[in-house]
């Protein structure tokens, strides 16, 4: 059995080169308004195809019930359940940003009362959000200071990136907004880089470690 290996090098890690922001600076975190022209076409996929549960974590071993509907869309489900309109958008991210997605994270909230609270993101790497349907507010704040570090309206096929560097600094949440309706989706890409990681590892989404595939 090849040995295992719980992080990522930080020496070879690189940015995604072409995540700036409005006046072509690199952004982190950053803000992409309109990245996907077809967003309303893919909400309709999205709500329709995507195996929406009020408790997805089971892959993890822990319960939690959560306010929105959720789904996790991991190297598993990839291979064994595959969703196309995922995959559609998975092929989209990696070809712009030249990373690799291992795990897509789902949330539809059903109106404004549907909100997630202020959390720190567990999943050691960088992440990249697309929005769909109705606009909702996506606040980041210091996690030592409480100072408000962004405050982005996500409107729909809007593009959010922030980094690990930045996820360990920081929470985030979408609050609650009384004046909305309306449902909205949020996918959240996991990724991380090419030579991000020793050749001959891969990501293993049993024990969600990477493993050596050869041994000398």
């Amino acid at each position: 059995m090849g040995a295992e290996w719980s992080g990522f090098p930080k020496v070879r890690r690189v940015r995604p080169s072409m995540i700036r922001d409005a006046k072509g600076m690199m952004a982190d975190p950053a803000h992409l308004p309109g990245w996907l022209s077809d967003s309303e076409v893919i909400m309709e996929r999205l709500r329709r195809d995507v195996p929406w549960a009020q408790n997805p974590r089971e892959a993890f071993n822990w319960y939690q019930k959560l306010p929105q509907s959720a789904y996790y869309y991991g190297c598993d489900e990839m291979w064994k359940k595959p969703c196309a309109v995922l995959n559609e958008l998975v092929g989209r991210v990696e070809s712009q940003f030249q990373c690799n997605v291992f795990a897509v994270w789902c949330n539809l909230l059903k109106d404004g009362g549907n909100h997630i609270d202020w959390h720190q993101d567990k999943w050691g790497t960088d992440c990249i959000t697309l929005s769909f349907g109705t606009p909702r507010r996506f606040v980041m704040r210091d996690k030592k200071s409480k100072e408000t570090i962004a405050n982005f309206l996500l409107r729909s096929g809007d593009l959010y990136f922030f980094s690990e560097a930045a996820n360990q600094k920081t929470e985030h949440c979408v609050p609650k907004d009384d004046a909305c309706t309306d449902p909205r989706i949020s996918l959240l890409f996991f990724i991380d880089y090419p030579y991000s990681r020793p050749d001959g590892w891969k990501y293993d989404a049993t024990t969600h470690k990477y493993k050596q595939l050869h041994t000398k």
